[in-house]
């Protein structure tokens, strides 16, 4: 006589076996279906996010048409330096210590040397007052400045005012304008 408890044992076994089979075939197929669609939809990305990136670029360089990455070692605190195809200026991306965390600078100097726009791309400030910094009527006060004064804060800086109780976020832009001046030097401009 047969033991029932031992045939169903053996089916549920079947049947588990089969699930994770099953399971198994299922998500091979889709990571392939993900496969597939990332590797259609790479390039489209990448050129979205390089035709952004230069529109960002071209709002603090106008002049310029296009732009390519400098080769090399960055100076401290610069992320990016990207020189302008028609020789135009440069634009470099600088980070500095700031309220909330790290703030994101991106910066516009022309060949001669002169800053043509700021703009802050990321950071993590206190929205608001923290923010105010922020506004293109305050960062327009760094156009045209070639160099700024030899001092570690802006408290101290004769060219360009803080925010009153924005201190600390007026002091890491400053911060992250200095990296882009220095690094404009230390990398030769547009050369």
């Amino acid at each position: 006589m047969s033991n029932p408890t031992k045939s169903k044992a053996v089916s549920f076994r079947d049947g588990m076996y089969g699930s994770t089979i099953i399971l198994f075939i299922i998500c091979l197929v889709i990571s392939g279906a993900l496969a597939v669609t990332y590797q259609i939809t790479a390039p489209q990305i990448a050129k979205i996010n390089k035709e952004t990136a230069d529109a960002a670029r071209m709002e603090v360089l106008p002049e310029a048409d296009s732009f390519t990455p400098a080769e090399g070692d960055l100076p401290e605190g610069v992320t990016e330096y990207y020189i302008a195809d028609n020789g135009a200026g440069v634009v470099v991306t600088a980070q500095n210590a700031s309220f909330g965390g790290t703030i994101t600078v991106m910066v516009g100097i022309d060949s001669q040397g002169a800053v043509t726009g700021v703009t802050v791309t990321d950071h993590s400030d206190t929205p608001g007052l923290g923010t105010k910094a922020m506004e293109s009527d305050y960062l327009a006060q760094y156009q045209g400045i070639t160099a700024l004064d030899d001092v570690d804060s802006i408290k101290d800086d004769s060219q360009v005012d803080q925010v009153t109780g924005a201190t600390v976020s007026s002091d890491g832009i400053y911060g992250a304008v200095k990296y882009a001046l220095a690094a404009y030097k230390e990398m030769g401009g547009i050369n």
